[in-house]
């Protein structure tokens, strides 16, 4: 007998075709988790195409409460949060996973484009094979209990190849977008969504790099550091946000290389495997989800984790994550303080 997979599914081409793959294999249902407003017709649609079976879930609760609040604190803090991160450990695995317990699957699998290896009888996420879709980033915070019970259908093959076979299969989704950045801001104007649940941002001032005035500010929630562009400010250089001080409501401006950092302290590192790591090594690691891997020796003090690279690092935000990798493997994640 198959064993029995929960897929979620977004109505999106990666989770339609990572739902194909698995009727290989398993005996696969799939479910699209309701949580700002989303539809659930797409997805329905290729499930009833596939032939597997297909049902909603009203997570609308679950996802205002452990990712769109924290996605308003931590902007509201002057720092810059990565939703998909707290949605992943909540809701796509966290959520996904009592409900595949409750109704008996094996197995919750994802569209993610990363791969799973097992290394020393654990399993950990791996670097997909076409780097340009990884998405081990966002996975930084599941541990061996979410691991030992997922799976990741789409971690060697390429967006193109997914598109390929979906039209091949005939799905309506074949050709449809990517979603945004932010699933629940579809403009990805963040700053006007929190400010018209929020209430507008008390204006300040812009710092530049001598600490002179250089007029007002939008509000703190409007910038993040390494940003260049949108500032409205003439200057005789090239001048980057730094540093936002909440304190004193002031966006610290910068020249060229003040917005990079070679040291960087992160707090809450989650370990992918539950064995100990060592109070200092060397490893790979990134700041964003899009900037690239770079050499770094790291050493934890007490509760904190920090990292001196050996290239410095461009925009590394409060807030974001500082994931830490040994070659392709994922070793973990902490966030930036």
């Amino acid at each position: 007998m198959k064993k029995k997979v929960l897929i979620g599914m977004s109505g999106g081409v990666d989770s339609s075709v990572a739902a194909y793959l698995l009727t290989r294999d398993y005996d696969v249902t799939g479910v699209t988790l309701l949580l700002h407003g989303n539809d659930d017709k797409d997805a329905k649609d290729v499930c009833q195409k596939l032939g597997i079976p297909h049902f909603s879930y009203n997570a609308e609760g679950e996802f205002q409460k452990y990712v769109i609040e924290n996605f308003k604190s931590e902007y509201l803090s002057a720092r810059t949060p990565n939703p998909c991160i707290m949605c992943n450990l909540h809701i796509k695995f966290g959520l996904m996973e009592k409900i595949a317990k409750e109704r008996g699957f094996d197995f919750v699998a994802t569209g993610h484009y990363s791969r799973l290896v097992s290394f020393e009888d654990e399993l950990f996420p791996v670097r997909a094979t076409f780097a340009e879709k990884d998405q081990t980033y966002a996975l930084c915070r599941l541990s061996q209990k979410e691991l030992s019970r997922a799976l990741f259908p789409l971690g060697e093959i390429s967006k193109n190849e997914v598109r390929e076979i979906a039209e091949k299969l005939g799905l309506s989704v074949a050709t449809k977008k990517d979603s945004q950045d932010i699933c629940f801001i579809p403009d990805g104007d963040y700053a006007k969504y929190i400010e018209d649940r929020e209430g507008v941002q008390p204006k300040g001032r812009f710092i530049g790099p001598k600490g002179e005035d250089l007029g007002e500010h939008k509000g703190l929630l409007h910038y993040t550091v390494g940003q260049r562009r949108g500032l409205g400010i003439a200057y005789s250089e090239r001048i980057f946000v730094s540093r936002l001080d909440k304190e004193k409501n002031q966006v610290i401006l910068g020249l060229e290389g003040s917005q990079c950092k070679t040291q960087i302290t992160a707090n809450a590192f989650s370990s992918v495997s539950e064995k100990p790591l060592p109070t200092e090594f060397s490893c790979l690691g990134k700041v964003r989800y899009n900037s690239p891997t770079s050499p770094c020796k790291v050493r934890f003090e007490e509760d904190k984790i920090i990292a001196e690279f050996e290239v410095p690092q461009r925009g590394v935000s409060p807030g974001q994550s500082l994931v830490l990798y040994d070659g392709e493997r994922l070793i973990g994640g902490g966030f930036i303080e």
